[in-house]
């Protein structure tokens, strides 16, 4: 018989660690959204991988193919939640439980009606996504959402593209709070998904007020219906579903660029095996993430004693102008101190321009501004 937790002695000192943990965990998560953020923004790598993502999923629509989603554990909660919400958008979309997959419902994907494949793993090295893989038919296209961009996974020939919420090495679970119990990794793949539906349904049906008739015709009861119901008659419910807009665009034609400045998509029939080929990424490293505004209040003690007895510091009165100002530190210094407030060791900026630069792309400075974002977010607070 397991043996029963036993009450604290002193309770009101055990309540508030509790408590301080408690606000960790929020502003964590909150860090880690932002990080999201900013990898979207100025990642060309994640940025090209959405776009492929959502050509593959839009594809397989209009060929009147549905989505099916596939997770274990935490990631088969996921799933179930983005199937839900697809559905409700009038995206055709279906759960598969990888383990039941192997005992017969392998049925519901049919690579013949264009049904496609999202997979769902953190680690991006489930067993049970691994041992489902050899019994997909070539045909069908597998996306695959997870926090890792190299992985057992993501190199699998199979694999088209990825869904990629990169969780920083100092905000996994095991690094914060001591477990490894899914928290921060769920949230980012959750909202990761949350924002392809939204940004899939607009992509697939092109009209809003279209977009809003199918919304509320699939919630008939609840808050949502009371919002929705008076809009719509039984009259119009069959045209509602008959003709919609759909939109055939595809997100790879080389005319089509975004707001955001995203390049042209990746075809969606190329494989990820060479997705990355470092042994090292920027993952492995450690880092110190800013909240919005990068007011950090964080302060790395171990570091900052190293600065101040090291002889061969830098000063920088802002930020890093350009690609040469970034090597001259290199070249001179072993710290560099931004606006007297913020500091990054050397051998920290190295890690960060070879990662970055060894996948420069064709647009240089879209290349220098995911070099930039990624500095910002390892600086440390310095006074």
């Amino acid at each position: 018989m397991a043996a029963q937790p036993q009450p604290h002695i002193n309770h009101e000192v055990h309540l508030q660690n509790s408590l301080s943990t408690f606000d960790s965990i929020l502003t964590n998560q909150t860090s880690s959204i932002h990080h999201l953020v900013n990898q979207y923004k100025h990642s060309n790598f994640s940025q090209n991988q959405l776009k492929k993502s959502l050509n593959i999923l839009n594809s397989s629509l209009l060929k009147n193919g549905k989505i099916v989603i596939s997770g274990i554990g935490k990631s088969h909660k996921i799933a179930a939640k983005t199937v839900a919400t697809m559905n409700s958008l009038g995206l055709h979309s279906a759960l598969l439980h990888p383990t039941e997959a192997l005992h017969g419902d392998l049925g519901i994907l049919r690579a013949d009606h264009g049904d496609c494949l999202i997979l769902i793993s953190s680690s991006g090295k489930s067993p049970e996504l691994l041992q489902l893989l050899p019994h997909i038919s070539l045909n069908t296209p597998i996306i695959l959402l997870t926090n890792k961009k190299k992985s057992l996974l993501s190199q699998h020939p199979q694999i088209k593209s990825l869904l990629y919420a990169e969780l920083p090495s100092q905000l996994t679970e095991e690094k914060i709070y001591g477990l490894t119990a899914p928290t921060i990794s769920t949230t980012l793949c959750l909202t990761l998904a949350d924002a392809v539906s939204i940004s899939l349904a607009e992509l697939f049906i092109a009209d809003l007020n279209e977009r809003k008739k199918i919304f509320g015709e699939r919630h008939p009861g609840g808050a949502i219906g009371e919002a929705y119901g008076g809009s719509f008659s039984s009259s119009n419910q069959s045209s509602v579903f008959n003709t919609p807009s759909y939109s055939s665009s595809s997100l790879s034609s080389t005319s089509a660029q975004s707001s955001s400045g995203f390049s042209p998509a990746l075809n969606p029939t190329t494989s990820l095996t060479s997705i990355d080929d470092d042994e090292e990424t920027l993952n492995d490293l450690p880092q110190v993430i800013f909240d919005i505004g990068y007011e950090n209040e964080i302060q790395d003690e171990i570091l900052i004693e190293q600065v101040k007895k090291s002889k061969n510091v830098g000063n920088s009165i802002g930020f890093f102008k350009n690609e040469d100002e970034i090597l001259q530190s290199i070249a001179l210094y072993d710290y560099v101190i931004m606006s007297q407030r913020f500091v990054i060791s050397i051998d920290r900026l190295k890690s960060i321009y070879r990662i970055v630069y060894e996948h420069q792309y064709e647009d240089k400075e879209k290349t220098f501004n995911e070099l930039n974002w990624r500095i910002k977010e390892n600086l440390v607070r310095y006074t």
